[in-house]
């Protein structure tokens, strides 16, 4: 039952793919490259945010990425489930490797992000940001033929249980993270030019 909902949502997505080269090309950047937003955003966040309760709090996002996509790589040991190209369903846009379907690696990274996100008081307007393009991400590549609705809903499940577990153990690990940070300042003010100089 729930895999003939699951097909019939992917043909009532993927069915629009092939029909227009201008949607075809906006679904293939999206499903392919969306997740580097996501990155360049953290990447400005750690970088340009000078104050160190910023740094502390993005790496619980960091933590979270890795446990979402931790749990992702145990469930393709145990469970495979075939991408539509492999069954020979749908209209394929983007190339892709037979491997397993379930959960999509690139919906969980994004969904992981931005709920981790949304539990940062100062983060949590991107974080509903992120979550929505989290979803049209998730959509295009459904929409492009490399994975099924149910890929991505696992993948919004896995992303939310990851950050739930993460924001259990914050008063644990926010300590470690505030020596993390002050070792990471320490090692890079040392490359600063002016500290060389007045050495």
């Amino acid at each position: 039952m729930l895999e003939e909902i699951n097909y019939s949502l992917f043909r009532t997505i993927n069915k629009f793919a092939g029909h227009s080269s201008v949607l075809d090309a906006i679904a293939k950047v999206t499903a392919e490259y969306l997740p580097f937003l996501f990155i360049l955003v953290i990447v400005y966040y750690w970088f340009f945010k000078k104050d160190d309760t910023s740094k502390i709090k993005l790496l619980l996002v960091g933590y979270s990425v890795l446990l979402a996509l931790s749990i992702n790589f145990l469930i393709t040991i145990f469970y495979f489930h075939p991408r539509p190209f492999m069954v020979h369903i749908g209209k394929l846009l983007i190339l892709h490797g037979p491997e397993t379907s379930f959960p999509s690696d690139h919906a969980t990274f994004m969904f992981s992000i931005a709920f981790a996100f949304i539990i940062l008081d100062e983060f949590r307007i991107i974080g509903i940001v992120f979550s929505l393009l989290a979803l049209i991400g998730g959509m295009a590549r459904v929409f492009v033929g490399v994975h099924f609705p149910v890929d991505i809903a696992g993948s919004f499940g896995i992303g939310l249980i990851s950050v739930m577990i993460i924001s259990a153990l914050k008063d644990l690990i926010l300590p470690m993270n505030k020596r993390l940070v002050e070792l990471y300042n320490n090692i890079f003010s040392r490359l600063d030019p002016k500290y060389l100089k007045g050495k």
